[in-house]
């Protein structure tokens, strides 16, 4: 098996893994182990990937709604990451001889993209309707 793939079917699987871990145990119940947001420990207010954790294991269990209440913008960014991390899996594991699409980032894109996540992170600390909306919930 080409080292490639071998490292690539093993990042599968760890993350495969993970995603069990994550559905078999609820991060707001607080019984199992998940790292804590240290930007949320030091100054109290969301980040832009506070309910990233908790939207996962909401979307493991079927529950795509939750999940959008926990972190809007992770569950509409998340269907143009997995297609990228795909793409980009198997033209790394192909290698040279890879002919199919990549992921190109226009630059008006790769600068906004950066702008989206910065305002989302603060508007999601604005108390108040309707940005009290942004917040985890």
């Amino acid at each position: 098996m080409r080292p490639r793939l071998a490292l690539l079917l093993a990042l599968g699987v760890l993350g495969l893994l993970g995603l069990c871990y994550i559905r078999g145990n609820d991060p707001e119940a607080g019984e199992a182990y998940f790292p804590r947001c240290i930007f949320r420990e030091v100054t109290g207010l969301h980040c832009a990937g506070c309910g990233a954790t908790r939207a996962a294991h909401a979307l493991t269990n079927l529950e795509p709604g939750e999940a959008f209440r926990k972190n809007p913008l992770l569950m509409i960014l998340l269907p143009f990451l997995v297609i990228g991390v795909v793409l980009e899996s198997m033209a790394w594991v192909i290698g040279e001889g890879y002919r199919g699409p990549r992921v190109r980032l226009p630059g008006q894109l790769a600068w906004s993209l950066p702008v989206v996540i910065v305002a989302f992170w603060i508007l999601r600390n604005i108390p108040g309707w309707p940005f009290e909306l942004l917040a985890p919930r």
